[in-house]
């Protein structure tokens, strides 16, 4: 017992100065993301407290000034309430989307597999691309979406798709559903790929029926896959300039604004760095709050 026991503490110690190397390690990542990440955000921070302009060289100090502005500034409340609309259901309809998708194509044998790599082409356009394209199809008129839709009879007179605030919101969303859904259909087609043949083979036996199959069965696997996917779409939703900015410019009357056009539009058309911070800082700390309750979920929900 007692030659046991320095043994044991030898591969404590070795342990440690593993685990020790390891922390070392991490460190050059660790600086690149301080210097690369984090000094930004501290700075922003800091601006967001001043009145910082490039109209003027000068900037003080003014407190909490530019915050309590964002409460008065008709313009960010809108911004905030396109973002949350633009992301709520470009992210819903996309999640189910390619969950309907990945379920319909999950038997495709053979080669009908090339159908599903032919659904996942939108993903790989490139967003201007597909701002232009969708631009050219919502165009009035000419476009082909009032074509369409006057052929087939559902409206009598085109709509203002880019020149109305309400409808030119809706045919962004349009635009980044399509590039998003195949995402959606990506992620859920490999989880469907890690459900247990044991459980399918089982519900067979048990004569469960196609939805009872799905509900029951598939659905659960597929939890941690779709919490994942929606986070990643939230936070690209948040950051999404280019689609928005090549389709409406973020209007018209701020119909298309979302906070990250209204912090370019206030950082580098109005040249107000400070109070464009605050709506930087706004929209991280909503980020941040959006990302911590989804690992929360993840982390209290089985694997």
């Amino acid at each position: 017992m007692q030659a046991a026991l320095p043994k044991a503490t030898g591969r404590v110690r070795r342990r440690r100065q593993r685990t020790r190397w390891f922390d070392w390690m991490t460190a050059p990542a660790l600086i690149v993301l301080a210097v690369v990440v984090g000094y930004p955000i501290v700075d922003a921070v800091l601006v967001s407290f001043t009145n910082y302009s490039l109209y003027t060289p000068l900037h003080h100090y003014v407190g909490g000034v530019n915050y309590s502005h964002l409460s008065n500034d008709p313009v960010f409340w809108k911004s905030l309430q396109n973002t949350v609309i633009f992301t709520g259901v470009s992210v819903a309809v996309g999640l189910l989307l390619g969950l309907g998708l990945a379920l319909a194509l999950e038997r495709l044998r053979g080669p009908w597999r090339f159908l599903r790599a032919i659904l996942l082409t939108p993903w790989a356009v490139p967003v201007i691309v597909t701002a232009f394209l969708f631009e050219f199809m919502f165009t009035n008129p000419g476009g082909i979406i009032n074509s369409l839709l006057e052929t087939a009879g559902l409206i009598h007179s085109p709509l203002p798709w880019l020149t109305s605030p309400t409808w030119a919101l809706t045919a962004v969303i349009i635009a980044n559903v399509w590039m998003q859904a195949p995402f959606f259909l990506l992620i859920f087609t490999a989880a469907l790929g890690g459900v247990p043949d044991e459980v399918i083979e089982a519900a067979r036996i048990d004569r469960a029926r196609t939805w009872s199959m799905i509900a029951l069965i598939k659905l659960p696997y597929l939890r941690n896959a779709a919490l994942v996917g929606a986070l990643l779409m939230i936070i690209q939703n948040f950051n999404n300039f280019p689609l928005i900015w090549a389709m409406t410019t973020g209007g018209p009357a701020y119909g298309t604004s979302t906070l990250v056009i209204y912090v370019y539009q206030l950082a580098f058309t109005s040249f107000k760095l400070g109070y464009a911070s605050a709506v930087g800082v706004v929209w991280l700390v909503l980020l941040m709050i959006i990302t911590s309750l989804f690992i929360r979920t993840l982390r209290s929900r089985p694997a």
